[in-house]
């Protein structure tokens, strides 16, 4: 490393490959020094946006760069397995963008590359590594609403892709890029981990397709997923969400306990027949250090990745959470497809 700078390289500069380009020029501990695109027009865009030195059409001549230390890989889960492993082959540090595979198999073939190579791999779940989403975990495990046992999960995203090369997986049934595994992965992911990540143990789900644009043989990716996943001691997670609704109804992300609730980002309590508020005290775990006036999204688990290179933390989603909770997304998928219950 460079003044202990990580010099980093990007491959993907789609959305959230440039906004993992901006969050990590936002640290003090990581610099963008290399973008891989095969789209030329995103490439350039990317490029002159961000004032980056190396620009690629192939991500092996990004691995190929000496200077390139670690790389976010931000493409499409169909192709990620393959490039996972010629990154830790090159001896490049990876952060992995979720959907992190196409199924849990591909979690362990990563596992083991990165333990030959000695190199740090991280995958992504960004809203984990909030600071004030780790408050909330950290309260429920020192007992701020009691034994958790149940979280619901309630969302619509409203954005149909169009059908190109760079969005094909997103229309795919079982590539997890429709209403789940693309967009309320993240929420599903959240309450989840706030609940201790307990031993999953089944699921039962299903699914509506609306709006198909692709009819090959896997099927259209689902617009509408309603699931439920049972772990071990009696935890549930309840999920509906979608791609396009007509329904103006907000947003939920709650997580009940036997002695309070998640909602709003707070701690509520039915006291003398009445609910309360409490805010959430409990401090952060995670030291991030001096912050940027405007912090970009994905600002947290970049500076967390960098972190964990220097071995200052473990990475967070680790290899065997990522495993876990891919196995979640399969069964969850493999129960709308099948419509039976599937045990995990």
């Amino acid at each position: 490393m460079t003044n202990n700078i990580i010099q980093l390289g990007v491959v993907g500069c789609g959305w959230a490959g440039c906004r993992a380009i901006e969050s990590a020029n936002a640290t003090s501990r990581m610099k963008v020094i290399a973008i891989a695109e095969r789209d030329t027009t995103r490439r350039k865009q990317a490029a002159e946006d961000n004032a980056v030195p190396y620009h690629y059409a192939n991500y092996q001549e990004l691995l190929e760069n000496p200077n390139v230390e670690a790389v976010y890989l931000a493409t499409s889960p169909d192709g990620r397995l393959q490039q996972v492993l010629d990154t830790l082959n090159a001896g490049k540090h990876v952060l992995v963008q979720k959907p992190h595979a196409i199924r849990a198999h591909e979690i362990l073939e990563m596992e083991t590359a990165a333990q030959e190579s000695g190199k740090t791999i991280q995958f992504c779940y960004f809203m984990r590594h909030f600071p004030n989403n780790r408050q909330i975990r950290n309260a429920i495990q020192n007992g701020a609403i009691g034994e958790p046992f149940h979280a619901r999960v309630f969302g619509k995203y409203n954005f149909i892709p169009t059908l190109d090369e760079n969005s094909r997986w997103l229309h795919v049934y079982g590539q997890k890029g429709g209403s789940l595994g693309q967009h309320y992965s993240h929420e599903l992911n959240l309450t989840w981990w706030w609940m201790g990540c307990p031993k999953p143990e089944w699921a039962f789900a299903s699914k509506h397709v609306l709006y198909p644009q692709y009819d090959g043989p896997e099927g259209a990716a689902e617009d509408y997923f309603t699931g439920l996943l049972g772990c071990e001691g009696g935890k549930t997670v309840q999920i509906d969400c979608s791609r396009m609704s007509h329904s103006d109804s907000g947003s939920v992300v709650e997580l009940y306990g036997t002695t309070g609730a998640i909602t709003n980002g707070g701690i509520s309590r039915f006291k003398d027949g009445e609910f309360v508020r409490e805010t959430i005290e409990e401090p952060s775990e995670i030291d991030h250090g001096e912050l940027p006036e405007n912090v970009p999204v994905f600002y947290y688990e970049l500076n967390h990745f960098a972190m964990a290179i220097a071995g200052e933390v473990a990475p967070d989603v680790d290899v065997s959470n990522a495993h876990i909770f891919m196995q979640i997304l399969d069964a969850l998928y493999d129960s709308a497809m099948n419509g039976e219950k599937v045990y995990i």
